[in-house]
């Protein structure tokens, strides 16, 4: 199968959207076949200015004279075309948008009705019988963002048609961009490589495909809306009408210090140990509470304290930590021991957490073997 990627997002290969693309070809190019993709951002394409001068003076050939033609003809030899945009304003992107534009070549004039609908004719055989897969992702986690994106290809591409192969829409895209996340996200580009290999065999994604590709990365809206804000905060964007906050962590009160455990069989065994595997270099000049509250078979709170170099366990509760987690025993004790992937466990809400999220973010980091 012959398939031309058309990627539409400002970044190019240094977006999200890129690794969807990535991930789907690996897909499509199992059972042989070429690629290409086409970054929009290095093409020089015109606004088309509605002058209908390549259905009359010229037909087919657009007045324009830049690198739209070239696509064109890239176009008209795909068999497969992939639409490859990030989510701006609930459809695709400004250059994507002009590329669309430009197709107008490939049509004629004139109009047909089919199935209660009026279109125009394509041009050229082959550019109306390509398969067309739509791939995005978005800053949001929710997949109704995409509504709009997703008629708009299903009118152009109608599935009566049978050139809409299907569509893939990332709700909540931005996290693959995140290295910490990446082996709890492992799951969705798999589901998109399966993509690949079915339109390549069947020129169609499965129900069955298509229903988990349209899961969310993230099902918690609270806690995706905590990671992005603290995202911006961490890069030092104050949100207008809030308090200011202070990133200093407040004296630490009255408890009891926790001694270097001797076996790690409870989650308080796991905080001590913390304190004893703290990697100094990696914290910096950083000073943070991690609060711990632990629920179920052992309950119990703990907390750490990170400063001047230093960390200490304590067992109590801290007044104004900068990170709480609340979790089961059992699933801190899992993720402690490779038994449960700690972000999957996050991901799918099987831990809580509240307060700054990029400390968490930094947890292998500040606790790991020098």
């Amino acid at each position: 199968m012959k398939t031309l990627v058309i990627n539409g997002s400002p970044r190019g290969a240094a977006g999200n959207t890129e690794k969807l693309v990535q991930a789907f070809l690996e897909g499509v190019n199992e059972s042989g076949g070429a690629s290409e993709v086409v970054y929009l951002k290095d093409k020089n394409i015109k606004h088309c200015t509605g002058c209908f001068a390549c259905w009359t003076k010229t037909p087919g050939v657009c007045i324009h004279k830049d690198d739209m033609p070239e696509l064109l003809e890239k176009v008209k030899e795909a068999q497969l075309i992939v639409l490859a945009t990030p989510l701006y304003i609930y459809t695709v992107s400004g250059m994507m948008k002009d590329f669309m534009d430009r197709l107008i070549p490939l049509v004629q004039p004139y109009i047909d009705v089919k199935n209660g609908l009026c279109s125009h004719p394509s041009r050229y055989t082959e550019s109306g019988e390509s398969a067309v897969v739509l791939i995005s992702n978005s800053g949001f986690p929710e997949q109704d963002h995409f509504s709009g994106l997703k008629e708009t290809v299903r009118r152009c591409y109608r599935g009566e048609d049978g050139r809409l192969a299907g569509m893939i829409c990332c709700a909540g895209g931005v996290l693959l961009g995140v290295p910490e996340l990446e082996s709890g996200l492992t799951w969705y580009l798999d589901a998109v490589r399966l993509a690949g290999r079915e339109v390549a065999a069947n020129r169609k994604i499965s129900p069955e495909t298509a229903s988990l590709l349209d899961r969310p990365l993230i099902e918690d809206q609270e806690l995706f809306a905590q990671m992005a804000n603290a995202s911006w905060a961490g890069m030092g964007i104050e949100r207008i009408g809030d308090p200011c906050v202070s990133a200093e962590s407040s004296p630490v009160s009255q408890s009891t210090l926790i001694p270097p455990p001797t076996e790690l069989s409870t989650v308080k065994d796991l905080v001590g140990g913390m304190a004893a595997s703290f990697n100094s270099e990696s914290a910096g000049d950083m000073k943070a509470v991690l609060q711990f509250i632990v629920t179920d078979e052992i309950p119990g709170r703990y907390y750490v304290e990170i400063g001047d170099g230093k960390c200490l366990a304590y067992e109590g509760e801290h007044p104004s930590p900068n990170i709480t987690i609340t979790t089961p025993s059992k699933v801190w004790m899992d993720i402690s021991t490779g038994k449960l992937n700690g972000a999957t466990a996050f991901l799918t809400g099987k831990y809580k957490v509240s307060g700054d999220i990029q400390i968490l973010m930094k947890l292998n980091k500040l606790f790991s073997t020098r």
